[in-house]
């Protein structure tokens, strides 16, 4: 997940959590919308997004919640005051190291070729890009 070379991201939602922090959310939208979007409910949607995605569960809003702020008759609290930063975030350090383990093993032989290979096809999809 890489969007351009200064920036390394593990996952999709760390670059989320970048992009949020730097007041950048809607460079989530697909480019080929152009500007064919409502760009208010693009970035409630995406903010709805990102509280459901809070590592305690309690601390996630509930459906009726979530239906009220994507409706707009409630506010979408601000996450970005939490008290850690995306990169101090433990669940994202986790996956860099898992990464870099990942890409220092590559030059090991075909043992970690072939562990990728297993990983490859465990997580694989029938669905193309396209149809997504």
């Amino acid at each position: 997940m890489n969007r351009g070379p200064e920036y390394k991201f593990a996952c999709l939602l760390e670059w989320v959590c970048h992009l949020q922090q730097s007041g950048n959310l809607l460079e989530l939208v697909d480019e080929k919308l152009g500007s064919e979007f409502n760009k208010v409910e693009a970035e409630r949607m995406i903010k709805v997004a990102v509280l459901c995605t809070i590592g305690t569960p309690s601390s996630r809003p509930t459906m009726s919640e979530v239906v009220n702020m994507l409706e707009g008759t409630s506010i979408i609290p601000d996450v970005i005051s939490e008290e850690r930063s995306h990169s101090e975030d433990l669940r994202f350090k986790i996956m860099r190291d898992h990464l870099n383990t990942e890409t220092s093993d590559s030059g090991q032989g075909s043992r970690s070729h072939n562990t990728k290979s297993v990983r490859s096809a465990q997580f694989s999809s029938s669905a193309s890009t396209s149809d997504i």
